[in-house]
């Protein structure tokens, strides 16, 4: 108990994109609390200019702030374009550039990423012929907002106040004057354990306290805040538990043996993901009996 109330300390005593090492936490541990990545752990110890992975309890780390969440968003639209231009012979030059702003994500180098990164898709969209983007464009003078939507083709940008982001068909957003435009929300997250429809056995439950625990997983997403879990009981009227987690797991307090389902969202400073498709599983006693042998009366 001590100790948790030792990290929720630190963790409220540091100042806006920074984060504090809780006990017996390795950079791994805080690249995947802290950015929701656990392969994160090179970003952090360039941004913070560490010699290795070895990281004191106590030690304040600077995070990376909407500079890293915009040129991951540049890398993912690169490495988009490069994987499709190479099956009909791109250029070369747009790989060159993509493994740059590879190399200048994972050193913290953001900016230089995003730059390195668009080139790269500038690159193979020059060899393309260009498709027209069908997109609407509604000015609210008064209330000092503009909305973009896309129906189809490809993403049209989006630049107020020096950022840029893409918006892609289906997607809608709002820019209110003197902000920069919105980021999108998380994507979903896809759930990994146990496996759809397991079947877990514990021991007996022979003082009322629920079988367990049991360990939910699911793939990280990056940038993303917290995930939130809803876990219920396959049965009409079943209460629903809401717990939330800062990582991509959850381990979840004892429960009364029967079949269960439960489903996860990401939450991020641009919104909430929708939840995962639900995944089920069931608890069961493992009852034995034991047979002592001997002569029959």
């Amino acid at each position: 108990m001590r100790t948790t109330l030792f990290l929720f300390a630190w963790l409220c005593a540091a100042p806006p994109d920074t984060t504090v090492v809780g006990p017996q936490e390795s950079l791994r541990d805080v690249a995947e609390r802290a950015l929701g990545d656990a392969s994160a752990t090179a970003e952090l110890r360039a941004l913070n200019a560490l010699s290795s992975d070895t990281v004191s309890p106590g030690t304040r780390l600077k995070l990376p702030g909407q500079e890293r969440t915009l040129a991951l968003k540049a890398l993912e639209t690169a490495r988009t374009l490069v994987a499709q231009a190479r099956g009909t012979g791109g250029p070369a030059e747009a790989e060159t550039r993509l493994n740059e702003a590879e190399v200048h994500f994972r050193t913290a180098r953001y900016a230089q990423a995003s730059e390195a990164a668009n080139a790269a898709g500038t690159l193979v969209t020059q060899g393309q012929a260009p498709q027209p983007s069908t997109f609407s464009v509604q000015v609210e003078p008064d209330a000092g907002t503009t909305t973009v939507s896309v129906t189809r083709g490809p993403p049209v940008r989006v630049e107020a106040e020096g950022v840029t982001r893409p918006v892609a068909p289906g997607e809608t957003v709002l820019v209110e004057k003197g902000r920069p435009p919105s980021l999108p929300p998380p994507n979903v997250p896809q759930p990994e354990k146990p496996a759809e429809g397991a079947r877990l056995e514990y021991p007996a439950d022979t003082k009322g306290v629920g079988l367990g625990p049991v360990k939910l997983s699911w793939a990280a997403q990056p940038g993303v805040e917290r995930y939130e879990v809803e876990v219920s009981r396959e049965a009409p009227g079943a209460n629903v538990l809401t717990l939330s987690s800062t990582v991509a797991e959850l381990k979840l307090p004892r429960l009364p043996a029967g079949r269960y389902r439960w489903t996860v969202r990401a939450v991020s400073a641009s919104g909430r993901s929708e939840p995962s498709g639900a995944r089920r599983f069931e608890l069961v006693e493992n009852i034995s009996v034991r047979v002592r042998s001997g002569p029959w009366e």
